[in-house]
Protein backbone atom coordinates (compact mmCIF):
# COMPACT_ATOMS: atom_id res chain seq x y z
CA UNK A 1 0.00 0.00 0.00
CA UNK A 2 1.52 3.68 -0.94
CA UNK A 3 1.64 6.17 1.61
CA UNK A 4 -1.36 8.60 2.11
CA UNK A 5 1.16 11.43 2.04
CA UNK A 6 2.68 12.95 -0.96
CA UNK A 7 5.49 15.85 -1.21
CA UNK A 8 4.98 18.47 -3.73
CA UNK A 9 7.70 18.03 -6.29
CA UNK A 10 9.49 20.78 -7.23
CA UNK A 11 10.07 21.57 -10.28
CA UNK A 12 14.20 22.85 -10.28
CA UNK A 13 14.86 26.34 -11.80
CA UNK A 14 15.34 26.68 -15.58
CA UNK A 15 14.14 22.90 -16.38
CA UNK A 16 11.97 23.25 -19.74
CA UNK A 17 8.55 21.43 -19.70
CA UNK A 18 5.94 20.33 -21.59
CA UNK A 19 2.71 20.89 -19.70
CA UNK A 20 -1.25 21.18 -20.25
CA UNK A 21 -2.79 24.11 -19.09
CA UNK A 22 -6.28 23.49 -17.26
CA UNK A 23 -8.87 25.13 -15.09
CA UNK A 24 -8.16 28.56 -16.55
CA UNK A 25 -10.39 31.50 -15.06
CA UNK A 26 -10.09 35.06 -14.19
CA UNK A 27 -9.65 35.99 -10.90
CA UNK A 28 -9.04 38.87 -8.36
CA UNK A 29 -6.44 38.32 -6.81
CA UNK A 30 -3.64 40.13 -4.24
CA UNK A 31 -2.19 41.84 -7.08
CA UNK A 32 -5.44 42.43 -8.68
CA UNK A 33 -7.14 40.81 -11.72
CA UNK A 34 -5.21 38.00 -13.13
CA UNK A 35 -6.15 35.13 -14.93
CA UNK A 36 -4.91 32.10 -13.33
CA UNK A 37 -4.52 28.03 -14.59
CA UNK A 38 -3.24 24.93 -13.58
CA UNK A 39 -0.17 23.79 -14.97
CA UNK A 40 0.50 20.24 -15.29
CA UNK A 41 3.82 18.74 -16.52
CA UNK A 42 2.50 16.18 -19.33
CA UNK A 43 5.98 14.39 -20.23
CA UNK A 44 9.41 13.70 -18.20
CA UNK A 45 10.83 13.77 -15.01
CA UNK A 46 8.34 15.50 -13.37
CA UNK A 47 5.33 14.04 -15.14
CA UNK A 48 2.22 14.74 -13.08
CA UNK A 49 3.66 17.70 -11.67
CA UNK A 50 1.08 20.37 -11.07
CA UNK A 51 1.36 24.27 -9.79
CA UNK A 52 -1.15 27.44 -10.34
CA UNK A 53 0.37 29.93 -12.93
CA UNK A 54 -1.33 33.30 -12.66
CA UNK A 55 -1.13 36.42 -15.68
CA UNK A 56 -1.40 39.69 -14.55
CA UNK A 57 -3.24 42.93 -16.12
CA UNK A 58 -1.70 45.84 -16.31
CA UNK A 59 -3.36 49.33 -14.67
CA UNK A 60 -2.82 52.69 -16.21
CA UNK A 61 -1.63 54.45 -12.95
CA UNK A 62 -3.68 57.57 -13.66
CA UNK A 63 -6.79 56.44 -14.83
CA UNK A 64 -6.97 53.01 -12.81
CA UNK A 65 -7.95 51.55 -16.23
CA UNK A 66 -6.95 47.98 -17.30
CA UNK A 67 -5.71 46.92 -19.80
CA UNK A 68 -3.30 44.02 -21.37
CA UNK A 69 -0.08 45.16 -22.53
CA UNK A 70 1.75 43.61 -25.48
CA UNK A 71 4.63 41.50 -25.57
CA UNK A 72 3.67 40.49 -21.75
CA UNK A 73 3.11 36.91 -20.11
CA UNK A 74 -0.90 37.38 -20.58
CA UNK A 75 -1.06 38.97 -23.65
CA UNK A 76 1.43 36.01 -25.39
CA UNK A 77 -0.98 33.66 -23.36
CA UNK A 78 -3.82 34.86 -24.94
CA UNK A 79 -2.15 35.03 -28.30
CA UNK A 80 -2.28 31.10 -28.40
CA UNK A 81 -5.31 31.17 -28.89
CA UNK A 82 -6.66 33.94 -30.16
CA UNK A 83 -5.05 35.00 -33.19
CA UNK A 84 -6.49 37.80 -34.42
CA UNK A 85 -5.76 39.29 -30.57
CA UNK A 86 -4.26 42.57 -31.72
CA UNK A 87 -7.38 43.52 -33.52
CA UNK A 88 -9.98 42.46 -31.30
CA UNK A 89 -7.99 44.03 -28.72
CA UNK A 90 -7.55 47.56 -30.52
CA UNK A 91 -11.10 48.22 -32.06
CA UNK A 92 -12.04 51.64 -30.81
CA UNK A 93 -15.31 50.47 -31.00
CA UNK A 94 -15.07 47.88 -28.21
CA UNK A 95 -17.50 48.26 -25.47
CA UNK A 96 -16.89 47.12 -21.89
CA UNK A 97 -19.54 44.54 -21.68
CA UNK A 98 -17.55 42.94 -25.35
CA UNK A 99 -14.38 42.90 -23.87
CA UNK A 100 -15.44 41.53 -20.64
CA UNK A 101 -17.30 38.37 -22.90
CA UNK A 102 -14.43 38.35 -25.44
CA UNK A 103 -11.94 37.63 -21.88
CA UNK A 104 -14.39 35.18 -20.76
CA UNK A 105 -14.42 33.20 -24.25
CA UNK A 106 -10.79 33.77 -24.91
CA UNK A 107 -10.06 31.84 -21.37
CA UNK A 108 -12.07 29.15 -21.64
CA UNK A 109 -9.72 28.04 -25.09
CA UNK A 110 -6.53 28.11 -22.59
CA UNK A 111 -8.09 24.84 -21.36
CA UNK A 112 -6.65 21.58 -22.10
CA UNK A 113 -3.67 24.17 -24.50
CA UNK A 114 -0.91 22.13 -24.28
CA UNK A 115 2.47 24.56 -23.79
CA UNK A 116 5.90 24.29 -23.30
CA UNK A 117 7.89 27.08 -20.90
CA UNK A 118 10.65 27.24 -18.90
CA UNK A 119 9.92 27.07 -14.99
CA UNK A 120 11.16 29.15 -12.27
CA UNK A 121 11.45 28.56 -8.22
CA UNK A 122 10.25 31.91 -6.02
CA UNK A 123 10.88 31.74 -2.58
CA UNK A 124 8.58 33.53 -0.11
CA UNK A 125 9.58 36.88 1.38
CA UNK A 126 8.54 35.88 4.68
CA UNK A 127 9.52 32.29 4.98
CA UNK A 128 12.75 31.49 2.86
CA UNK A 129 11.14 27.31 3.45
CA UNK A 130 7.95 28.16 1.33
CA UNK A 131 8.93 27.86 -2.43
CA UNK A 132 6.63 27.39 -5.17
CA UNK A 133 7.34 27.21 -9.44
CA UNK A 134 6.22 29.82 -11.69
CA UNK A 135 6.31 29.57 -15.62
CA UNK A 136 9.57 32.24 -16.52
CA UNK A 137 7.76 34.97 -18.26
CA UNK A 138 8.90 34.98 -22.21
CA UNK A 139 9.67 31.40 -22.37
CA UNK A 140 6.08 30.43 -22.52
CA UNK A 141 4.60 29.16 -25.80
CA UNK A 142 2.49 26.30 -28.06
CA UNK A 143 4.07 23.54 -27.71
CA UNK A 144 5.25 21.48 -31.05
CA UNK A 145 5.97 18.09 -31.83
CA UNK A 146 9.39 17.12 -31.83
CA UNK A 147 9.04 15.30 -34.92
CA UNK A 148 7.15 18.07 -36.59
CA UNK A 149 10.34 20.61 -35.75
CA UNK A 150 12.94 17.85 -37.13
CA UNK A 151 11.29 17.51 -40.15
CA UNK A 152 10.89 21.20 -41.38
CA UNK A 153 15.00 21.36 -41.11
Amino acid sequence: MASRARRRDLIPDGEQITAVLSDPKIVQGRFGRQLEAKVRVKHGQYRGTEFPAWFSFSKDKDTEEEYILIGGPLWDVLGMVEPNLDEVLGDDDLTEKKYQQFLKDTTKKLDGLEIQARVGVKTAKDNPEKKRNFLEPGTVGQARDPEELTANL
